[in-house]
């Protein structure tokens, strides 16, 4: 069911940066109001989700690693390589953000700690991204809308 999931994700975010940059790349896009915000809507909300899977795929691997299991799996080997010994010997668990993405370590003292999987190029940009995107297509809603109704 999660593979079909990914795919699906996959397969959405594919052709909204296909269908955005065929759009934006059209000259007949640029003479109907409204249509070149959609066309750039589409093209930024498919590179934001992209960079967005981009660091899920770095949180499901630290996942992976410390639902691992077996010989050294005490403390999970994300916080045993981000952590100070001292501080990876009090980990009692981790958590797994999917908004934004991230992987913390818990400590006994019922504290947590970031461990920086996900790369620091990723969540500003999906912010940016996502809200050009965001932008873009609500103002075209508004503009073909407003037209129509003309």
């Amino acid at each position: 069911m999660i593979v079909l999931l990914a795919l699906v994700g996959l397969l959405t975010i594919v052709v909204m940066i296909l269908r955005g940059a065929v759009d934006v790349a059209t000259p007949a896009t640029w003479t109907v109001p409204g249509s070149a915000l959609r066309a750039l809507g589409l093209l930024a909300g498919g590179l934001a989700l992209g960079m967005y899977a981009w660091g899920l795929v770095h949180v499901a691997g630290a996942w992976l690693d410390a639902a691992d299991g077996g010989t050294s799996s005490s403390p999970p080997p994300p916080c045993r390589d981000h952590l100070d010994k001292a501080r990876a010997l009090q980990v009692v668990g981790y958590d797994v953000d999917v908004i934004p993405p991230g992987f913390s370590c818990e400590l006994t003292d019922g504290t947590s700690v970031e461990i920086p999987v996900v790369p620091a190029y990723v969540t500003p940009p999906v912010m940016a991204i996502g809200a050009i995107a965001i932008v873009s297509l609500v103002a075209s809603g508004r503009t073909q809308s407003r037209t129509a109704g003309m």
